[in-house]
């Protein structure tokens, strides 16, 4: 069952098509890494699902409504989290406070100004509880901005599991990190994500082929295969215009 359905999808900046008639699903616990050159589109099309960016034509049905041109926090609420390129946290704000603020909404907080967070031991509970799946839990009294940069990594997909989502989307979430961090954060990654339906965009290609159940290519704004691993490593219009190899002029036959 499609979790995501993109349907003629296209982004516009002035004269300027970024996003090209896009039409793609996504099936619900599937682990789907979408890749592409510099300046393909990707981050744009994130955008665009999760309500940065307005859609300048088609549709976006999350678990079959409609969500394109919603508000983030509205498409949040439904089940959709994401990372971004740059951690987005509360630097000022412990670790251990970042992970409870994730849950208020999730655990029936919502706008309940009248709440003694201290006292709320459901919630503190589930927050120590996230922290230890996360590996912060030594780190829960420290200011977020305190974090080293792969922990502060490890925060930002922590809160995107407190919002109760089902649908995790992740740009580049091991950019910038070490062999051995990154190599962390993936076992995380499919730890804290069982189960959950995973979206990444990412440039490591080992990454990408042993983690991704399908792969989509997105090249200048457009959706040139969207296959299993063993098949876009083998697709000749990938190798061209992805993975930069020729392809010899009989094989397009």
């Amino acid at each position: 069952m499609s979790i995501l359905q993109l349907q003629g999808l296209s982004k516009q900046f002035g004269n300027t098509r970024i996003i090209r008639d896009v039409s793609l699903n996504i099936e619900a616990g599937e682990k789907h890494a979408i890749i592409g050159p510099n300046g393909a589109g990707k981050s744009t099309l994130f955008h665009l699902i999760t309500g940065r960016y307005s859609v300048s034509s088609g549709s976006i049905l999350f678990k079959g409504q409609p969500i394109q041109n919603r508000p983030p926090f509205e498409i949040a609420r439904k089940g959709l989290a994401r990372s971004f390129q740059v951690t987005n946290i509360f630097p000022l704000l412990s670790v251990f406070e970042n992970i409870r603020c994730a849950l208020l909404w999730s655990m029936g907080y919502k706008y309940s100004f009248w709440h003694l967070l201290g006292k709320a031991k459901a919630l503190n509970t589930r927050t120590e509880e996230l922290l230890i799946e996360i590996g912060l839990q030594e780190r829960r009294k420290l200011p977020a901005g305190e974090l080293a940069y792969a922990e502060q990594r490890a925060l930002e997909l922590g809160i995107a599991i407190a919002s109760g989502a089902e649908m995790i989307m992740l740009d580049e979430p091991v950019a910038g990190m070490s062999h051995s961090e990154a190599k962390n954060a993936v076992e995380l990654i499919n730890r804290v994500t069982a189960g959950k339906t995973l979206v990444m965009v990412e440039h490591d290609m080992n990454i990408v082929f042993d983690m991704a159940d399908k792969i989509s290519v997105l090249v200048y704004g457009e959706i040139i295969a969207s296959d299993v691993p063993s098949k876009i490593r083998g697709n000749a219009k990938v190798q061209e215009a992805y993975l930069g190899e020729t392809v010899p002029e009989d094989e397009h036959a």
